[in-house]
């Protein structure tokens, strides 16, 4: 069997560039190759084309709106590469992934492959697949959706294809035929290190990766926390083995001489004692990388920072995400502005850089509270400070919120996916997003908020940390070092004269 697997078009409509690979497919790919002896390939249709990265942050929401142009214009040339794609490898199963941001990049991949051959076997998985699978297997060009960790189903519904029989009864999968008969839980894959290392090669585009972008890696799945805005199925926290990470670790950096490499797990720190073993394995193997993290506050600490850095952590990323007590306790965020503060300083005593996230825009927000926030902000005084805005997304608690205050739309069907931009979707009025707050005044906000933040991250100490926190991946790859320095050159420029 001929399997594709496709990440669908967004940033190559908006001009915001991705980093990393599709890690997901990659291990589906992996394993349905091993399983079946399928040949498999994975597209990540933001490759096709070059693109001029945009780099100006303080319009993001506006910028994503062309998301919907692109996507409604099928003679733009992103559609007409991914068309010649797909009638170039002749596939007999295409599996899509899609978040909800893009799911309408992913309808119109499903109608594609049905032009071009009606026989070929559809298949959607991904985050917006585990919220709203029903509506998915609605869309004509769409046979199946999968819900949760697909490496089994996968190949469940790849051996049944091929023998020609039926997908029901696979567990996971909903069709047409089977999606309103019972429930049909998010799978999870127990053992994590029956898992082969993702293959790499499997994607179609290797060459237009940098070094760093092949350096993502999981080493867990899963996450015990509820914070309102997330959409995480799986509270159970499983894990691989520090050994079968080391592994490919190895692997990676001897095939594609990566020396930064991004561990992408939902609270990598959350069981200190494997950090620190993943630390120490690092060094008695003397492998001379450097790796970031994501994790929550409450979860370090300055022994274990000490030890991470030690064997070359060279950035965190923590959630901050408001500057407002309330706000804190409608995301169930667990932290008062008190613990973040003392938990900051024990971010600066380590000396390792670090990304600040915060959220504005939520259902009950006030001004006062977005000036909070940023007020918050430049308290904390982050190396690098990211904003976000609120999108109302299923399968969250602060959806439930706002669909109780009256502000979200939740009977929608396939096509208005394709009549409405993305920073509207579920919103029943776009003119009032917070109960609080006006459109007029809402937009005017974000705006300034995102200036300002911009503004913070573009102060000279703020630049000269970042730069130093990747010397030493400059220093191994010359050509990030020019593609960053262009960038950031474009990013001033960009700023002058505001």
């Amino acid at each position: 069997m001929r399997v594709l697997l496709v990440e669908p078009p967004i940033n190559s409509f908006t001009g915001f560039k991705k980093r990393g690979f599709p890690l997901g497919l990659c291990s589906l790919g992996t394993v349905l190759a091993e399983e079946t002896g399928s040949y498999v390939r994975v597209l990540d249709a933001d490759k096709i084309i070059d693109f001029s990265e945009n780099v100006d942050f303080t319009n993001q929401r506006k910028r994503i709106t062309t998301f919907l142009e692109g996507v409604n214009d099928l003679d733009n040339v992103v559609w007409k590469e991914i068309r010649r794609r797909i009638e170039a490898f002749k596939p007999d199963v295409v599996g899509i992934t899609t978040m909800t941001l893009q799911y309408a990049s992913a309808l119109r991949v499903a109608q594609l492959v049905k032009e071009i051959n009606r026989d070929c076997l559809v298949l959607v998985g991904g985050a917006h697949a585990n919220v709203m699978p029903e509506l998915i297997v609605q869309w004509p060009s769409i046979d199946a959706a999968v819900k949760g960790e697909g490496e089994h189903a996968l190949c469940a519904i790849v051996k049944n294809h091929a023998a020609r029989k039926s997908l029901d009864g696979i567990p996971g999968v909903l069709t047409r035929q089977n999606a309103g008969s019972s429930c049909f839980p998010p799978l999870e894959v127990e053992d994590l290190d029956a898992l082969p290392v993702p293959d790499r090669a499997l994607l179609l585009d290797a060459g237009k990766y940098s070094s760093e972008d092949l350096g993502l890696i999981m080493t867990s799945r899963g996450c015990p926390y509820k914070c309102a805005y997330c959409s995480n199925f799986t509270r159970k926290v499983r894990y691989r083995s520090v050994e079968k990470v080391i592994e490919e670790i190895r692997q990676v950096s001897t095939t594609y001489g990566t020396r930064q490499f991004l561990i992408k797990d939902d609270s990598f720190t959350l069981k200190k004692l494997r950090v620190k073993e993943f630390s120490q394995a690092l060094l008695d193997n003397a492998i001379n990388i450097y790796w970031e993290c994501t994790t929550r506050l409450d979860l370090i600490d300055d022994d274990l920072l000490s030890s991470m850095k030690k064997s070359g952590c060279n950035r965190v990323a923590v959630g901050i995400e408001s500057g407002d007590e309330k706000i804190l306790e409608l995301i169930n965020k667990k932290l008062n502005k008190e613990q973040i503060r003392e938990k900051v300083q024990v971010l600066k005593r380590s000396g390792i850089f670090w990304t600040g996230y915060f959220l504005i825009g939520m259902p009950i927000e006030t001004k006062e509270s977005v000036y909070d926030t940023l007020k918050f902000m430049k308290e904390l005084d982050p190396p690098y400070a990211a904003v976000g805005v609120y999108k109302p997304y299923p399968g969250t608690k602060l959806y439930e919120k706002a669909k109780s205050l009256d502000l979200i739309t939740h009977d929608v069907d396939n096509d208005y996916f394709f009549r409405t931009s993305p920073v509207d979707y579920f919103i029943r009025d776009p003119r009032q997003r917070s109960i609080y707050i006006d459109l007029q005044e809402y937009d005017a906000l974000v705006r300034s908020i995102e200036h300002e933040f911009e503004q913070h991250n573009k102060r000279v100490g703020k630049l000269v940390g970042r730069f130093i926190s990747r010397f030493h991946v400059y220093k191994n790859d010359r050509a990030l070092l020019l593609r960053d320095a262009k960038l950031g050159m474009k990013w001033l420029v960009q700023g002058i004269g505001r």
